[in-house]
């Protein structure tokens, strides 16, 4: 339930519009290749977390693997800052077609007003924050099923048009469109890796872990199929790639009386818990890379609500300062950028792990070994998006990237100079 929860939120239901002008009705491509490369990245998570739990995640793994303590820092740190980006492409998002239908609001107001709600909420407490999310999940996967149960109606009573899964639009999309929306459809399946991070709370992890993270993934890989496939049969090429709303516009053409009303409320939880889950896993990154000592110490204090207050504080100015420079998908691009980068490093790092087990003849058998192509295969795959993300991207990105990394950087740098003038 908890990978399900966090894969699951706006990706889905803002980005197949963005996704269908690069590929037209052939929609579920990218989400299936993105699927697939997913997956990959899980089985080596799976991997490293059934040889050693560990809360920290990545980054720990990275240090296991390489002992360089910029390069870990930088992991964990870009892992925050996807965080951030995510929580400010959703942010922005809520303003869009979906509210539109509720009544009409400046975008950057709303987002900045979500943002601050938000932080309150997580600065209130994760316990309060884990029961919003729960509630609001439960409301995106209904929303999901409904547009699924559409597609498949209309394919029964002939409303659906089974050759626009096929159609290309007007893009003519070659291998580089497909390769260019496969990478912003992988925005729809982060936060798999975030349940890493709980791996040490599972009673048996070696056990229940694969089931979990691969099962979730597997789940939510259905979901995704069913709605880009319903989506694909019911709206025209032209028609889909010109909505901000992609997954209303389907119920629209569909045979369940479903207000646009109601629907657009359902969208706006799924983008909200999407926030929130962004915001919490945000603020909590960076106040362990305070309390491990690789930013200031400040940013690791924790208030009277025992809630990181000054990190919570942090993430939600950059996260204003985003939402108020960026579109959706730019910011979206960002978070993809990042985490494709980090995936790259996890692929590689299970196989310089399994190396150095293997060197160790007092290492004990891992119940789960995932075969040696398929890490070679994700980091490959994972750089080859990466690439194509960055030479898309365009200027916005790169200023995007440099800003979040100077800001990092600086901070770690900033740390260093004063551990060694008090040491």
């Amino acid at each position: 339930m908890l990978v399900v929860g966090d894969i699951l939120g706006a990706g889905i239901y803002i980005l197949v519009g963005e996704v269908a002008h690069d590929v037209g009705g052939m929609v579920w491509l990218p989400f299936l290749l993105a699927f697939c490369l997913a997956f990959l990245t899980a089985t080596s998570y799976v991997e490293m977390v059934s040889a050693e739990p560990h809360a920290a995640g990545s980054a720990h793994y990275v240090d296991l693997a390489f002992g360089r303590p910029l390069l870990t820092f930088l992991v964990g740190y870009v892992v925050a800052a996807s965080a951030v980006s995510t929580a400010a492409a959703v942010s922005r998002a809520v303003g869009g077609q979906y509210l539109g239908t509720l009544f009409e609001a400046p975008v950057a107001p709303v987002a900045l007003v979500m943002v601050l709600a938000l932080s309150v909420l997580t600065w209130v407490g994760v316990a309060e924050s884990a029961r919003a999310t729960a509630v609001m999940t439960v409301v995106e996967v209904g929303g999901l099923v409904l547009v699924i149960a559409v597609g498949a109606l209309g394919l029964l009573g002939g409303a659906a048009d089974p050759s626009r899964l096929l159609d290309s639009g007007t893009t003519h999309a070659g291998a580089s469109g497909v390769l260019a929306a496969a990478a912003l459809a992988f925005f729809a399946y982060l936060g798999f890796e975030d349940i890493v991070h709980l791996s040490e709370e599972v009673r048996d992890p070696r056990r229940a872990f694969p089931r979990a993270l691969l099962g979730g993934l597997a789940v939510v890989g259905v979901l995704y199929m069913g709605v880009t496939v319903s989506v694909a049969l019911l709206v025209d090429s032209a028609q889909l790639a010109a909505s901000s709303a992609p997954l209303l516009e389907a119920l629209e053409a569909g045979s369940l009386p479903i207000p646009a009303e109601a629907f657009a409320v359902i969208a706006i939880v799924a983008v909200t818990n999407t926030a929130l889950l962004a915001l919490t896993t945000a603020s909590r990154q960076v106040y362990g890379l305070a309390r491990k000592g690789s930013i200031p110490a400040m940013l690791g204090r924790v208030g009277r609500r025992h809630t990181p207050t000054r990190a919570i504080i942090g993430v939600a100015v950059v996260v204003g300062v985003l939402v108020v420079t960026g579109g959706v998908r730019g910011l979206a691009d960002t978070t993809v950028a990042l985490l494709l980068g980090v995936f790259t490093m996890v692929n590689i790092t299970v196989l310089v792990l399994r190396r150095r087990r293997h060197d160790n003849a007092t290492t004990q058998p891992r119940p789960f070994r995932t075969p040696t192509a398929l890490p070679i295969i994700g980091a490959l795959g994972s750089a080859v998006l990466l690439v194509d993300t960055l030479i898309a991207g365009g200027l916005g990105l790169y200023i995007r990237l440099g800003v979040l990394f100077t800001l990092g950087l600086g901070l770690y740098a900033l740390t260093r100079l004063r551990q060694r003038s008090t040491g």
